[in-house]
């Protein structure tokens, strides 16, 4: 193994509050060994959720098929051994940013194939790679060639599982599934069900292997939980905060689902924060969906003169946050009263709560409301902006005690939209 990268862990096990000077120079991509690769990146993530880093934790984290928990345990003891000068971290950690780099300038000169019809192309491209290497840096700009080049056979043909889906066919069929950079925004008014709608989700989500970050601003850790296990055991909320004992088969339902749940990767934030704090906290976890619960919730970086330019600020964080870090963000948002002035309850866009900005920044905008006052089961859904596909209207039903929604064959009749999704010529 590379001393260099060795003495890094090394370091940081004896003192990972020392992470901070070496914390935006070296990316976990840069380490050459996996397995160390792989250490280093759960320091990184454990650091940024403020977790505890020591051999038992990051030995139990990295362990997989690859590597067994006791062969992680003495790589790790071994760098924690290693005769290690004080205060070296930054530069044992410049040498592995130096090999990095050096591989990769060898790959890319390698490659580079030199003609003279294109060379003057192929000298600002290789000069553009290289000041973005130099700074360590991805390159940002690329032609619309490399473009084409990159992307032209992913189409008219079976598409590979890249997109991600929320676990409602309907609705993945409307929307063609979630993609890195989309903002998605799911609208209701208070009592609705938006945060048990998104709950469900998430449960989904992580079931197919995904690792989501749920930020609830309004909730605790605790309350979170009880909603998840209502969902996944199918008892009852009042069941769950109130009961003194099990009846029939709720003890296996319950022990059953706190087992399912455990193995889950989904990463839960309670409590007001700032976009720059949830970036700081998801941008080493290689999330695939990040969720905020909700918009109104969050914190501006900055001061504003009014509360509709600060939520405004708040929508352009969260989008450069889902085009940086290359994952769907889906952000929950109150409405204003004036849907409930209607005969039908029905929302719109124009109802988000104090912005208007978010209309423009989100990809998608999924709305729900009450069908019916007295039957608070029967839910509509319409997504109502969808910027890569179409429009479309579902009907749920919500259980309300154990937090599930299902959706239906029912019809919104007005004819504003079709009942589901239709095939066209461009599926």
């Amino acid at each position: 193994m590379n001393d260099a990268e060795r003495s890094v862990i090394g370091c940081l096990l004896m003192d990972s509050r020392e992470l901070y000077k070496v914390y935006d120079t070296l990316k976990p991509d840069m380490f050459n060994e996996p397995l160390l690769r792989e250490i280093y990146r759960e320091i990184v993530r454990r650091y940024d959720i403020g977790q505890q880093i020591n051999v038992v934790t990051i030995a139990q984290a990295v362990e997989n098929e690859t590597y067994t928990r006791v062969y992680i345990g003495q790589v790790l003891k071994d760098c924690a051994l290693l005769p290690l000068a004080s205060g070296q971290l930054k530069s044992y950690a410049d040498s592995v940013v130096k090999d990095y780099k050096a591989e990769i300038l060898r790959t890319m000169l390698t490659k580079t194939q030199v003609t003279a019809s294109g060379v003057e192309q192929q000298i600002t491209d290789l000069i553009q790679e290289l000041e973005a290497l130099k700074g360590s840096e991805k390159r940002k700009a690329k032609m619309l060639s490399g473009i084409v080049g990159e992307y032209q056979n992913g189409y008219f043909r079976e598409k590979e599982e890249g997109k991600l889906q929320t676990g409602f066919p309907k609705l993945d069929d409307i929307t063609g599934g979630l993609e890195g950079g989309d903002v998605i925004v799911i609208g209701a008014r208070p009592a609705v069900g938006k945060s048990a709608f998104i709950s469900q989700i998430i449960l989904e989500m992580a079931k197919n292997g995904k690792r989501v970050g749920f930020y609830n601003l309004e909730m605790s850790e605790k309350q979170v939980y009880e909603r998840l296990l209502s969902n996944q055991s199918g008892i009852g909320m009042t069941r769950i905060r109130r009961a003194m004992q099990f009846l029939g088969d709720e003890k296996e339902r319950f022990e059953r689902a706190n087992k399912e749940l455990e193995k889950l990767n989904i990463l839960i934030s309670s409590g007001a924060k700032s976009v720059s704090e949830i970036r700081n906290e998801c941008r080493h976890q290689e999330l695939d969906c990040i969720v905020i619960d909700y918009l109104q919730l969050v914190r501006a970086d900055t001061k504003y003169q009014n509360r509709a330019s600060e939520v405004g600020a708040v929508s352009k964080a969260i989008k450069a946050l889902a085009m940086e870090l290359n994952a769907p963000v889906i952000v929950l948002s109150q409405l204003n009263r004036t849907s409930e002035m209607k005969d039908t309850k029905e929302p719109t866009m124009s109802e988000l709560r104090e912005t208007g900005d978010i209309e423009q920044d989100a990809s998608i905008v999924i709305l729900l409301w009450n069908l019916d006052n007295e039957d608070r089961g029967r839910k509509g859904l319409k997504v109502d902006k969808n910027r890569q596909g179409e429009l479309g209207r579902i009907v749920y039903r919500f259980d309300g005690n154990e937090m599930k929604f299902r959706e239906t064959d029912e019809d919104i009749k007005d004819g504003g939209f079709r009942k589901a999704h239709t095939p066209t010529p461009f599926d």
